[in-house]
């Protein structure tokens, strides 16, 4: 798979309606690697913990569930590596085997709408995204 051949690059695949913009995954990502460097993630591995994230819950079934690759629906990858290059290589091999559409996880009115009643959120324009990092954030380990 995509992992395999690809050493030293974590992975994740999502729902891109799970995705609210690419300010959204780069908050997540953000998210993630303070936890990481701080001792505090939720899962064992910094690809886990970013679906934790985006889904904002602290159970992996759950967040595969808000947001795991779908059967049939536009899906999103995110990779992220200490070496840029290996990053950059990932993204020509995805090229090659996928029609790539950054379309896909635009934020939109009815993401917002979805987003923001499946976590209780208020549906306010211009601070959604931070609402969602918000609670991406406040995420702790038990």
């Amino acid at each position: 798979g995509i992992r395999a051949r690809n050493p030293g690059v974590h992975v994740q695949a999502a729902d891109a309606q799970a995705v609210y913009g690419r300010d959204h995954v780069l908050g997540v990502l953000k998210i993630v690697f303070e936890a990481l460097e701080r001792g505090v993630m939720i899962a064992n591995r910094p690809e886990a913990e970013a679906l934790l994230r985006l889904a904002c819950t602290d159970q992996i079934e759950e967040a595969i569930r808000r947001a795991g690759l779908k059967s049939g629906r536009a899906g999103c990858f995110f990779a992220f590596s200490r070496e840029d290059g290996l990053v950059r290589r990932l993204g020509e091999q995805l090229a090659q085997e996928f029609a790539l559409d950054d379309s896909v996880i635009e934020p939109g009115r009815g993401k917002r709408t979805a987003l923001a009643r499946r976590l209780e959120i208020k549906a306010a324009g211009g601070e959604f995204v931070d609402h969602l990092l918000e609670r991406a954030a406040i995420l702790v380990k038990d």
